[in-house]
């Protein structure tokens, strides 16, 4: 609860038996990544930072790890990918570089158009990857953790920009399984994909309600608390304030009276909630805010700060980004 995606994800290679793990940087705020992972050795991982510049693909983003690859099978970890029940591990011991080119997983989705699709025959065999199609042939896509074999570089090599001007890692994959031995399975396990905000609070759905309830912070004897509740060290929950679980709250906050917590809420440390009812958020580390309404389905980046009154029974549905200010009116 409460750290950042690509924690989770160097957790489960490591669990999966990996500890040299490359990070490839691209696009946005890569400093942010280096700051919170460092060399790894916190995570009892080492980890090699490699610059992919121009963010041209997935494609592109595995042909920067060639050098850092060599002659070695290896795994693919998308960065917005959440998986659970052991499902990296299962792909890392099941797929032979002796016998496998590549290695993928599938997992029935709701709206297919969204991701890479395989196209299944009659016999239940894969024919075809897709990316992303307007009339998917199934509802099968492959999940964000694939293995390769070094194969798969010159294969990219010869990729040509798709449609909308990306190299492509499902054409990778769809040219793998077409002419070499592909190992694939499939599983009704935990997959998220958090590329989207609204991804990003269903996550928090899924992770709230199955966390292990525990009071480590303060609680006043006038303070109300029901349901499945975490309170880290360090929290405290004043008189007149009514917690209802499923919520996780960090360390070193302070949910001042008169606020109302939950269901379905995350809120960071070293936060200050005051007066507000908040419902089905994320509130990042660092967050102060002071509103008389209800936030609900809302997103609120770290260090931010929201004040000021509206009616009570307005009801916000906010995406606030990193160290934002916002003062609400009438």
């Amino acid at each position: 609860m409460n750290k950042p995606v690509l924690e989770y994800v160097i957790e489960d290679l490591k669990q999966a038996g990996i500890d040299d793990i490359g990070v490839v940087l691209g696009g946005d705020f890569p400093e942010k990544v280096r700051e919170q992972i460092g060399d790894g050795s916190e995570y009892d991982v080492s980890v090699t930072y490699i610059h992919q510049g121009d963010p041209r693909g997935l494609a592109d983003a595995v042909r920067c790890a060639k050098e850092f690859v060599g002659d070695s099978p290896f795994v693919v970890y998308f960065g917005d990918t959440i998986t659970g029940e052991n499902i990296t591990a299962e792909l890392v011991r099941e797929f032979d570089p002796n016998e496998h080119e590549v290695g993928i997983i599938l997992k029935s989705v709701d709206d297919p158009t969204r991701f890479g699709i395989a196209d299944l025959d009659g016999e239940g065999e894969i024919r075809r990857i897709l990316e992303k199609p307007d009339d998917p042939p199934t509802n099968s896509a492959y999940i964000g953790v694939q293995a390769y074999t070094p194969a798969v570089f010159d294969i990219i090599e010869d990729l040509e920009p798709s449609d909308r001007g990306e190299l492509e890692l499902t054409h990778a994959i769809d040219t793998l399984i077409s002419e070499y031995e592909a190992y694939w399975t499939e599983t009704t396990g935990v997959w998220m994909d958090v590329g989207t905000v609204d991804d990003l609070r269903k996550a928090n759905r899924h992770f709230v309600e199955s966390m292990v309830p525990e009071i480590e912070g303060d609680v006043s004897d006038r303070a109300e608390i029901t349901g499945r509740v975490r309170l880290a060290e360090g929290a405290t929950v004043e008189a007149g304030t009514e917690i209802r679980g499923p919520v996780y709250i960090g360390e070193d906050t302070s949910i001042r009276s008169d606020a109302r917590i939950g269901p379905y809420v995350t809120i960071g440390n070293q936060c200050t909630i005051r007066n507000a009812d908040i419902r089905s958020t994320v509130i990042m580390d660092g967050v102060k805010t002071e509103v008389d309404c209800t936030l609900e389905e809302s997103v609120i980046g770290p260090r931010s700060s929201l004040s000021g009154n509206r009616d009570q029974a307005t009801c916000l549905n906010l995406t606030v980004g990193a160290d934002s200010s916002i003062t609400l009116s009438d």
